[in-house]
């Protein structure tokens, strides 16, 4: 080791191993669902959830607009 330096461990290394259902998505898989969530969204919002810099949950609400077909005279 030269100028003496400190090992740092690897803090990836380190983390508890979590279970395949409880992975985080990538940043491309949280963009993808996020497009699709808008898609096709006439009326209505997206919201992201953030936790600790991730997102961890996309809701989408729509509203859907009914016409009434009686005309107002």
């Amino acid at each position: 080791m030269i100028g003496g330096g400190v090992i740092v461990p690897d803090p990836i290394s380190q983390q508890p191993k979590i279970p395949a259902a409880e992975q985080v998505a990538s940043p491309d898989d949280a963009i993808n669902q996020i497009r699709d969530s808008l898609r096709g969204l006439r009326y209505g919002s997206v919201n992201i959830i953030v936790q600790d810099g991730v997102i961890i949950q996309i809701d989408r609400t729509e509203k859907r607009r009914l016409r009434n077909s009686r005309t107002t005279q």
